[in-house]
C-alpha cells in the first residue's frame, strides 16, 4: 500500500561491490533538493531521515490498524490485550502495571478496562493480598482474539520489511534503537 507522498519519481544507479544498485528518488528527495537550493545553509540530511520515519510510521500504523480490524480490534485494544498476553499464563497484571506498560494514566486505563470488560475480553479480579489492588486478566475470548491478532500483527511487520535482508533489518533495528534512546535522554 503506497501513499501519495512516496511516489517514486526518478532512478539513480550506483555500484556497490560490483553490483549495480538501483535507488529510486521519492518526493522527500525532491523536498531536500528544493531546500538545498533555497537554504544552502541548512543540513538537509536529518530532515530526510525524520520525514521518512514519519511517513513510515503513518503507513505502517495504517496497515496494522487495517489488519487488526479483521479481528474486531482497534490499536488501543491490541495494546492492552497484548500487554496481558506477554505476561504468560495466567495472563494477569495489576491495573496500575497495565497502565504503566501502555504509557497511560490510571484514569485512561480504567476506561479501557471497562470497555474491554464490556466486550468480555478481560475481567477484573480483586487482589487477595491487597484489597486496594485490582488485577486484570484475559478471558478465554480475549486470549483467542489476541492470539489471532498477534499472528497477523507479526505478519504485517514482516511484510513491511520483506525488501530488507536479515542483516539489513538487524542494522536498521540497531540504528533506530540508538535514535530512539537518544530522544529519552
Amino acid at each position: 500500500m503506497k501513499r501519495e507522498y512516496l511516489h517514486l519519481q526518478k532512478f539513480n544507479a550506483t555500484l556497490n561491490r560490483g553490483i549495480i544498485v538501483v535507488m529510486t528518488r521519492d518526493v522527500i528527495d525532491e523536498l531536500q533538493h528544493d531546500w538545498s537550493l533555497q537554504r544552502p545553509d541548512l543540513n538537509i540530511e536529518p530532515i530526510g531521515i525524520v520525514l521518512r520515519i514519519q511517513a513510515l510510521a503513518k503507513i505502517l500504523g495504517d496497515q496494522t490498524a487495517e489488519r487488526l480490524q479483521e479481528f474486531g480490534l482497534q490499536w488501543w485494544q491490541y495494546d492492552v490485550l497484548s500487554a496481558l498476553r506477554r505476561q504468560g499464563r495466567p495472563y494477569i497484571l495489576a491495573a496500575t502495571e497495565l497502565a504503566n506498560s501502555t504509557r497511560l494514566t490510571s484514569g485512561a486505563m480504567t476506561n479501557r478496562i471497562d470497555r474491554l470488560e464490556h466486550e468480555k475480553l478481560v475481567r477484573r479480579i480483586k487482589d487477595e493480598n491487597d484489597g486496594r489492588r485490582v488485577l486484570v486478566q484475559l478471558t478465554r475470548k480475549g486470549i483467542k482474539r489476541i492470539e489471532s491478532a498477534t499472528e497477523a500483527r507479526f505478519e504485517t511487520a514482516m511484510d513491511a520489511l520483506e525488501s530488507l535482508s536479515s542483516k539489513q533489518r538487524e542494522s536498521l533495528n540497531s540504528l533506530l534503537r540508538l535514535v530512539l534512546s537518544a530522544q529519552a535522554d
